[in-house]
């Protein structure tokens, strides 16, 4: 993913890979890999500074993500939240320790300051 190639031009790193997951859907019949990915993806939400969420991607667990990530912020100060692209889908897009961009390259930007 060309994020991911920019991010760590940046020096950053990426908590957590989820692009390497295989389909396991039906959930309900692999419900161990399941279990794993969720966890994994858990400990890299855990330990991220930032989190970007791409509103115009489609996604199962993207929500849970962000709603996670948005708790984590509340309670912790960190992660800093990035949404990039269509805010309109969800009011928690508009919270205030939400920053609300239309291009990635804008995310670039903020973390070079």
């Amino acid at each position: 993913m060309d994020a991911y190639k920019k991010l760590r031009e940046l020096g950053h790193e990426v908590s957590y890979d989820w692009t390497t997951h295989k389909n396991i859907k039906p959930y309900l019949d692999n419900a161990e890999q399941a279990h794993i990915y969720s966890t994994n993806e858990l400990t890299g939400l855990s330990n991220c500074d930032v989190f970007i969420f791409f509103a115009d991607n489609a996604g199962h667990t993207l929500f849970m993500e962000f709603g996670a990530s948005l708790l984590r912020n509340f309670q912790q100060g960190k992660p800093h939240i990035f949404v990039i692209g269509e805010v309109d889908s969800s009011p928690w897009f508009f919270n205030n320790r939400v920053k609300r961009v239309d291009f990635f390259e804008d995310v670039l930007n903020e973390l070079r300051l």
